[in-house]
C-alpha cells in the first residue's frame, strides 16, 4: 500500500487540518488582510504633496504685480563686496491678489490664505506651506547678522514629519550688469530649536548659473530646484527664503514657488 494511502477512510492523517486549525488560517488571513488594507490607506493619507506661490513682496502694485521691462530687485555692488545670500520675501498682500486659482474644473476649494491651489494638493496633515505672515524683525529684532533681518514670510515647515523631503523650484528673471557674472540661486536657511531659537545659518545651493557675453541688459528666465531633508525638530522649526548671490550686480525678477514635500 503507498505510504500516502490512508488505512481508515474515516481517519485523519496527522497532517490534515482539522475544522479549527482551518479557521484559525482564516482568521490569521483576515487579520494580514486588514492589517495591509489599514497600512494601504494611512499610506495614501500621507502622500506626497505641493503647493505653489506668486506672492513676493517686491512686485510693483503699479503694474498689477507684474514685473515691468528692466525693474526687479537690485543686488548691488555692496551686496556683492559683502558676498551675501539676498532672501526674497513673501507678502500677504501679494498673495491675495496673484494667488488666486484661473480654472473651475476642477471647483476650487475656497480656502484662502493658503497658496495659489488653495489647499487642494497638500500632503495630508500639512494646512500650509507658506507662512505670508512672519516678520522676523518683529521676532529677532533688526541687530543681528542671520541674513533674515528685514524679511518678511517664509516657507511654512512646521507641519512637516521627519523623514519627509522638501523640494522647492524656484522660479525668477535675471537681468546681468555686467558680462560674465555668475548667480547662485538658494535656500538661505536657519535651523532653530525648540524655543526658536536659531542655532545654524546657511545655504542650500542649487548649480550656479552663469551669463557670459551679450547678456548684459536681457532678461533670463531660470527654473532651479532646490532639495533638503526633514530629519529633526529644528528642521521642522526652520526659517527659509528663496535667495540669490552674486558675484556683480544683477535685477532679479522673482517669479513664483513651487514646494513640494515627498514622502
Amino acid at each position: 500500500m503507498p505510504i500516502n494511502e490512508r488505512t481508515n477512510s474515516s481517519s485523519r492523517s496527522s497532517f490534515d487540518p482539522t475544522d479549527e486549525t482551518v479557521n484559525n488560517v482564516n482568521s490569521i488571513v483576515t487579520s494580514v488582510t486588514e492589517s495591509n488594507s489599514s497600512y494601504s490607506a494611512s499610506a495614501g493619507l500621507s502622500a506626497s504633496g505641493y503647493s505653489h506661490t506668486g506672492a513676493f513682496a517686491d512686485k510693483p502694485t503699479s503694474n498689477n504685480f507684474v514685473w515691468q521691462s528692466g525693474a526687479g530687485i537690485n543686488y548691488l555692488q555692496a551686496d556683492v563686496d559683502a558676498g551675501v545670500y539676498k532672501p526674497l520675501s513673501l507678502s500677504r498682500t501679494v498673495h491675495n491678489a496673484v494667488d488666486n486659482p484661473y480654472w473651475s474644473t476642477p471647483t476650487p476649494t475656497g480656502k484662502t490664505g493658503i497658496g495659489l491651489f488653495q489647499g487642494a494638493n497638500l500632503p495630508e496633515g500639512v494646512s500650509t506651506l507658506f507662512d505670508y505672515d512672519f516678520d522676523f524683525d518683529a521676532v529677532y529684532g533688526t541687530d543681528g547678522n542671520t541674513g533674515f533681518e528685514g524679511t518678511t514670510g517664509r516657507i511654512d515647515l512646521s507641519d512637516l514629519e521627519y523623514g519627509d523631503q522638501l523640494r522647492v523650484r524656484f522660479d525668477f528673471n535675471i537681468i546681468p550688469q555686467i558680462a560674465n557674472t555668475t548667480v547662485e540661486p538658494a535656500l538661505w536657511y536657519s535651523n532653530r530649536d525648540d524655543n526658536d531659537n536659531i542655532t545654524f545659518t546657511f545655504p542650500l545651493t542649487t548649480q550656479p548659473i552663469f551669463y557670459g557675453g551679450g547678456t548684459v541688459g536681457n532678461t533670463y528666465l531660470n527654473r532651479v530646484e532646490i532639495s533638503a531633508w526633514i530629519t529633526s525638530n529644528e528642521d521642522v522649526n526652520a526659517l527659509t527664503l528663496p535667495a540669490i548671490k552674486s558675484d556683480n550686480p544683477v535685477i532679479i525678477q522673482p517669479l513664483g514657488l513651487l514646494t513640494t514635500i515627498i514622502r
